[in-house]
């Protein structure tokens, strides 16, 4: 059963480890310590949790009875989602050889039991420290401050694979800023790109924390709406895109800068209502998106499926 942490928001951390007091103490300590844990006694459930879930960090037995660690942590570092999750072995095995093989095939630390868990913790926060500053310039579009289409890709995986478990609803809505050529063309790009971080800034002021925003594009955006049906992504967006068209944005940060307004073309597409895939979902919302781009732009559509 998984068990995560002490709120949404705490790392979260992979233990597989198949001897129960082992396992028990480590999730116990993390999750005093603040961390959220994912308890796992073999490899097979750690997998099925893999495809659903992204963890901060890996602890990672060896000797396990049904894929020994190496071979387990070769499977995470060939799938792109997981590659970069940081694993930390835990192991009885103490020969330099066999410490060698496990930093060789990707391993970030490894410890050998018996271990002292002021220890581990210490070599657990230095890692997650390192790789949440990485993930959080990877992650993100440079100029914008949105999440960049690399991190997209991941979360929209997550979502499908969450909706395949639970049945629950999430959307997408992809979004092209209409004619934005002109406002390079007539106040230049610097212009253009201070209204491109305003008009994320935007978004983000006006939706949920579990929302996403990210940029996909030089200035189309899509908009990744979790336990969201189409119906109800549909009036948010329609009120976010009426809210648009009354809102001015400066052109610069300077006192006697001018203010324009910029409209967007909005293309919808829902899981599973639509497709259950996530090259189908975002060429149907591409294909809506479109559509009102075509019929006159400044406007949202929901997509008529396959």
């Amino acid at each position: 059963m998984t068990a995560f942490g002490p709120s949404d928001t705490s790392k979260k951390i992979m233990v597989i480890e198949d001897n129960c007091l082992t396992l028990n103490q480590l999730q116990d300590y993390l999750y005093d310590n603040g961390y959220g844990v994912i308890p796992c006694k073999h490899s097979a459930e750690a997998k099925m949790l893999l495809n659903e879930v992204t963890p901060d960090l890996i602890i990672l037995d060896i000797i396990m009875p049904d894929l020994d660690g190496y071979e387990f942590c070769k499977w995470i570092k060939s799938h792109g989602r997981l590659k970069q999750v940081p694993i930390i072995f835990l192991t009885a095995r103490a020969n330099i050889e066999d410490k060698i093989a496990g930093l060789k095939i990707g391993g970030d630390d490894y410890i050998t039991k018996p271990f002292a868990m002021q220890e581990l913790l210490a070599r657990v926060e230095v890692i997650i420290q390192r790789m949440a500053s990485f993930h959080e310039l990877s992650m993100r579009d440079e100029l914008t401050n949105a999440f960049n289409r690399r991190y997209f890709n991941e979360r929209l995986e997550e979502e499908i694979h969450r909706v395949k478990r639970t049945g629950r609803p999430f959307t997408l809505a992809l979004l092209d800023v209409d004619f934005f050529k002109r406002v390079n063309d007539n106040y230049g790009h610097s212009a253009g790109d201070y209204v491109l971080v305003q008009f994320v800034r935007f978004l983000q002021n006006r939706l949920r924390k579990t929302d996403l925003v990210a940029r996909v594009g030089g200035e189309e955006f899509v908009l990744l709406l979790s336990d969201t049906n189409s119906g109800k992504a549909f009036l948010l967006v329609e009120r976010l895109r009426k809210t648009l068209e009354e809102t001015k944005f400066p052109t610069s940060e300077d006192d006697g800068a001018e203010y324009i307004s910029v409209t967007v073309s909005v293309g919808i597409a829902c899981c599973p209502e639509h497709a259950e895939s996530a090259k189908t979902l975002i060429e149907l919302a591409d294909k809506a998106m479109y559509n009102v781009k075509r019929s006159g732009r400044n406007a949202v559509k929901i997509t008529q499926g396959v």
